[in-house]
């Protein structure tokens, strides 16, 4: 396994490049949903869904479970009235927005990774 020493801690590259591609993937999953919520808004009936993740990966932590094997889960949000939509377009939209940026972030963090990567390989 690849290590870097910073300090006293060492920082686990290997397990952080595999969570940043884990929550990228999340990311994704939780776009598509939110996108699926957006185009059933004018359905009679339509339950949106979620994905749920974070809060799956801080139970498995709490309990000493291998964090490595949560996975994300799609789950239908069935509050409301039966028969009745409970897709909110503001919040479906923030949603997305929110997602946008965490993507932004872990893009630009795994992007530095393997640019400087790049450069101890080659040294430049």
């Amino acid at each position: 396994m690849l290590e870097r020493r910073t300090g006293k801690s060492m920082v686990d590259l290997d397990g952080d490049t595999a969570f940043t591609q884990r929550m990228l993937d999340v990311l994704s999953m939780r776009t598509r949903a939110a996108m699926h919520n957006i185009a059933n808004q004018n359905v009679p009936g339509f339950k949106r869904c979620q994905v749920r993740f974070e809060d799956l990966l801080r139970a498995a932590k709490q309990r000493g479970e291998d964090e490595g094997a949560v996975a994300p889960r799609l789950v239908r949000d069935t509050s409301g009235a039966p028969g009745q939509n409970n897709v909110v377009l503001l919040e479906e939209l923030a949603i997305l927005g929110k997602t946008q940026l965490l993507h932004d972030v872990l893009s630009r963090r795994a992007g530095s990774y393997f640019a400087t990567l790049n450069k101890a390989i080659f040294g430049r």
